[in-house]
């Protein structure tokens, strides 16, 4: 699944609005905003860091790691990729 996808998908399951995580993630330490998240979630901008991700996993209430491999698939270039799954 793609990062976007998995990203909107817990955003819906969550039942949150953009608004209430950007608060939410203020409360934590990470200040960011609603058109970010926006961005993200509908595959407007790379993937977000791995700190960022973290916290994204423990407000959305899915495993941080899923989200950083979906992350990741996007941001490795795909011979990079491939030679990782080749030697895995």
């Amino acid at each position: 699944m793609k990062y976007s996808e998995l990203l909107k998908n817990s955003i819906k399951k969550e039942k949150l609005t953009l608004n209430e995580i950007s608060e939410q993630l203020e409360n934590l330490g990470r200040k960011t905003n609603k058109i970010y998240i926006s961005k993200l979630q509908n595959g407007k901008l790379p993937p977000a860091s791995d700190n960022l991700n973290d916290v994204l996993a423990k407000i959305l209430n899915i495993d941080p790691i899923e989200l950083m491999t979906a992350a990741y698939r996007e941001k490795i270039p795909p011979d990079v990729l491939k030679r990782l799954v080749q030697t895995a």
